[in-house]
C-alpha cells in the first residue's frame, strides 16, 4: 500500500485520494495529454495514399489565431523510401475540397476543433523546409515520428495563427504513405 493517505493540491487544498492497482500496487495515473482525450479536447486526422516514386502526398495545417494552441504529434509512416519534408509558414493554400475533418479522440463529445486542414493543398512551396528527414530505404520500411522531444511525447506546440505544411515524397513505386496529426488544444493559463 502507498505510505500516504492523500495529496493536498489546489488553492483550497481540495483532498484526492490516489487509487493503486490491486495487483502492483502501482499508483494509477492519467497523463495530460491522454486526460485531454476524456476532456473532449484531442483530435486526430489521418491521411493515406499509395505513391508512385516521386509523387507527393501533402497535409497543409492551418491554426487559428486564438490562444487555445494546438501540441501536436506529427507522424509519417512509409512502407518503402520517403522523404518528409516539414514547413513552417507555408505558401500552399487551402483546398475545401480536400478538407480532413479532425475526429474527437473522444467519441461522446460534441467538441470541435477550429484547426482547418487539408490534403493537396493548391499553389506551390519552394521555400526551404523547416527540416526534412528520409526514412525507409528502397527494399525496406520506415517510420518516423516528426517533433522535438517533451518527455515521452515528440510534441509540438504549434504557433497561433500560422500555415504548415507536411510533404512526404516518396522515393519507390507501390509506397503505402500515411500522414497522421494527432493533437490536443490547451490554453495555456
Amino acid at each position: 500500500m502507498p505510505a500516504f493517505d492523500y495529496w493536498e493540491i489546489g488553492p483550497q487544498s481540495n483532498r484526492i485520494i490516489p487509487t493503486a492497482d490491486k495487483a502492483t500496487h502501482a499508483i494509477n495515473v492519467v497523463d495530460y495529454a491522454h486526460h485531454e482525450i476524456h476532456s473532449g479536447s484531442a483530435y486526430i486526422v489521418i491521411h493515406s495514399m499509395l505513391r508512385a516514386d516521386t509523387e507527393v502526398s501533402e497535409v497543409r495545417i492551418q491554426t487559428p489565431d486564438t490562444t487555445k494552441w494546438a501540441h501536436a504529434l506529427i507522424g509519417v509512416q512509409s512502407a518503402l523510401a520517403s522523404t518528409v519534408a516539414f514547413h513552417e509558414s507555408t505558401s500552399m493554400t487551402h483546398t475545401a475540397a480536400n478538407v480532413m475533418t479532425p475526429l474527437n479522440r473522444d467519441r461522446n463529445s460534441t467538441s470541435t476543433s477550429a484547426m482547418l486542414i487539408c490534403h493537396t493543398p493548391t499553389g506551390a512551396d519552394t521555400s526551404a523546409p523547416t527540416f526534412t528527414e528520409y526514412i525507409g530505404a528502397s527494399a525496406s520500411g520506415g517510420r518516423i515520428a516528426v517533433g522535438g522531444g517533451s518527455s515521452s511525447r515528440a510534441e509540438y506546440i504549434l504557433k497561433q495563427n500560422e500555415d504548415y505544411l507536411i510533404r512526404v515524397t516518396s522515393r519507390a513505386d507501390g509506397n503505402a504513405i500515411t500522414i497522421l496529426v494527432d493533437w490536443y488544444e490547451h490554453t495555456n493559463r
